[in-house]
């Protein structure tokens, strides 16, 4: 009996989403170094004390994606009430919760890419 050879396709296709998978492992490893370190000053700051996304790994992960639009996007910012009080926080916490975001949204992409050429 012969052995089938995978079309290169389907090589790609899993090299695609396995990268798209170790890069959401990745991003879940982020979610948990800025909840320690970062998340608890933006709480104090945008949203005036309320600690509700540091409660746990799931909150945490919705409350990076939120405060990364709203650094990234003024619409985002000025829907949510706090335009100028994203002046206030450094850029390189900024950038670390727009790293984080891009990163999730790349592999993300990696993992339907992998399922449309497929």
């Amino acid at each position: 009996m012969q052995l089938i050879d995978p079309s290169s396709i389907q090589v790609i296709s899993a090299y695609f989403f396995f990268g798209g998978c170790i890069g959401v492992f990745i991003w879940v490893g982020l979610v948990i170094y800025l909840k320690s370190k970062w998340l608890p000053l933006l709480e104090e700051t945008l949203d005036d004390g309320v600690k509700f996304y540091s409660l746990n790994i799931f909150l945490s992960a919705s409350g990076i994606l939120q405060y990364a639009t709203v650094f990234i996007w003024s619409f985002h910012a000025k829907r949510y009430g706090m335009f100028e009080k994203r002046q206030s926080v450094p850029k390189h916490i900024q950038k670390w919760f727009v790293f984080a975001f891009f990163w999730l949204m790349f592999s993300g992409a990696l993992i339907v890419i992998s399922a449309v050429i497929t």
